[in-house]
């Protein structure tokens, strides 16, 4: 018997030669190919109506809106098989789309003019066509898929290989494979330096960080961090990395310049999602097994809110003045005011959704 934290898959239909379970510290877990457990209950199920769907449209949205089409977001829903399309000013799903087995990561690219999907069920990579809404091409991508990320500027793609211990990069266009490169024990979450000169990937059996020429693959450096990091992101003004750590329940700040870790901050319990504030001054951080979001300042690096959301969120994104949460047992994304995590819609989606990654366009 182990125990992980952090892996890409659970549930009842995990493939049995290759099984794998979402824990914390708190959950104990099977070998591949042991019997799996039961499938989650979801709460809101008996709880129908007790969110409004009516709330005000952001300034932030109403003005995006005036200017081009309305911010959408897309979620990989694990127990479905596809993503579901959401119109954040609409309050909506307004597309539904088939991919391969049991997604999980997403990167949407507004250059690329593409989302690219994990599917760790099949071991593949669903590329979606944002323009007619429609997976064009299911293709194989390593051992087993999981973490995902887009080029800024759309020319590349980055898929980490859960069981094989690699990072695999692929031209976004033609989606052929341009370049491989082993790294450590467990790759899980990717991202992607504003300038897209670099490439960090969370090896989260090493308890590292490594840091990637986003060009060639080639490793730069190593940031020790804590226990099983999952989630990987750069701060908006390329400063600093921030590493979630599942297991010790706390989150690793790096100075790129130097190198050095300068802040280590106590999150809720299995911190899994990360997403910025528009004005860079904020990090989001989701708490699997808290059920909360911890609103970190990043000029004090400390804990400034803890806002409670739905059951086990995992995936987050700010879009102007709204904060969206995945909640994978409640089949919902929850919509919050930024500003102070007040509840202003909740949109349901498919089974299990996950959206780990970037489900916003940049």
């Amino acid at each position: 018997m182990a125990y992980a934290a952090g892996l890409p898959l659970r549930g009842h239909n995990a493939p049995a030669a290759k099984r794998l379970f979402i824990m914390s510290k708190h959950e104990v877990g099977s070998e591949p190919g042991a019997a799996p457990g039961p499938g989650p209950f979801n709460r809101r199920q008996g709880m129908a109506g007790l969110f409004a769907w009516a709330w005000p449209t952001g300034a932030a949205l109403a003005a995006e809106a005036s200017t081009g089409p309305a911010p959408l977001a897309y979620i990989t829903n694990q127990g479905s098989d596809s993503v579901s399309v959401l119109d954040i000013q609409r309050q909506a799903v307004v597309a539904t789309i088939a991919v391969g087995k049991q997604p999980a990561g997403i990167a949407v690219s507004r250059a690329a003019g593409r989302a690219f999907v994990t599917n760790p069920g099949d071991h593949t990579v669903s590329v979606i066509d944002l323009a007619r809404r429609a997976a064009i091409r299911t293709m194989p991508a390593g051992q087993g898929a999981v973490g995902i990320a887009a080029a800024p500027d759309g020319r590349r793609f980055y898929v980490a290989d859960w069981y094989g211990g690699q990072v695999l990069a692929f031209n976004a266009a033609t989606l052929l494979q341009t370049a491989q490169q082993a790294v450590g024990k467990v790759p899980a979450g990717l991202g992607a330096s504003p300038d897209g000169r670099r490439l960090y990937v969370a090896n989260r059996d090493d308890n590292n960080v490594q840091e990637l020429d986003a060009a060639t693959l080639a490793p730069l450096r190593r940031f020790a961090v804590g226990e099983h990091p999952f989630a990987v992101e750069v701060s908006p003004d390329g400063r600093h990395l921030l590493a979630l750590n599942v297991m010790s329940d706390d989150v690793d700040v790096i100075d790129l310049a130097g190198g050095t870790r300068v802040a280590r901050i106590a999150v809720g319990h299995a911190p899994y999602g990360v997403a910025f504030a528009a004005d860079g001054r904020r990090a989001f951080v989701t708490n699997q097994r808290s059920q909360s979001v911890s609103v970190i300042d990043l000029t004090t690096f400390q804990v400034a809110a803890t806002w409670k959301v739905g059951e086990y969120p995992e995936g987050i994104a700010c879009l102007g003045d709204r904060l969206l949460v995945v909640s994978w047992m409640e089949d919902a994304v929850s919509v919050l005011d930024a500003a102070g995590g007040k509840l202003l819609a909740t949109i349901d989606v498919g089974r299990n959704p996950r959206g780990f990654g970037q489900m916003v366009a940049r």
